[in-house]
């Protein structure tokens, strides 16, 4: 019969499926290990998850609040602007019938 490093071919082909065995069972042993680990912090951290998500909601609705302050301020700058437009020349016209006011005084 042959041999290989003096085992026959049933001794080696026993060899092999014990060792296919162990590293089978180890294999499924860290596997499930690591789902029980995993399961286990994403239980401990789920109200962080929670609190996250809520956070996250929180802060869209402050960035959606801030830009439509920002529009307003925007639009309340605009409608400064215009009336210092109209006080400025509310104040030209002023001056002008000051002066004419003036002139009609002198005139008499």
């Amino acid at each position: 019969m042959h041999t290989l490093l003096g085992y026959s071919w049933a001794e080696i082909a026993s060899i092999l499926a014990v060792i296919s065995v162990l590293f089978s069972g180890i294999y499924w042993l860290i596997r499930h290990g690591a789902k029980m680990l995993n399961n286990a912090i994403s239980a401990g951290t789920f109200p962080l998850q929670q609190q996250s998500k809520e956070l996250k909601q929180q802060s869209k609705e402050l960035i959606n609040a801030i830009k439509q302050l920002n529009g307003n301020f925007k639009e309340q700058h605009k409608d400064i602007k215009r009336l210092e437009y109209k006080v400025e020349e509310q104040d030209k016209a002023i001056l002008l019938h000051d002066e004419k006011i003036k002139r009609l005084e002198e005139k008499r």
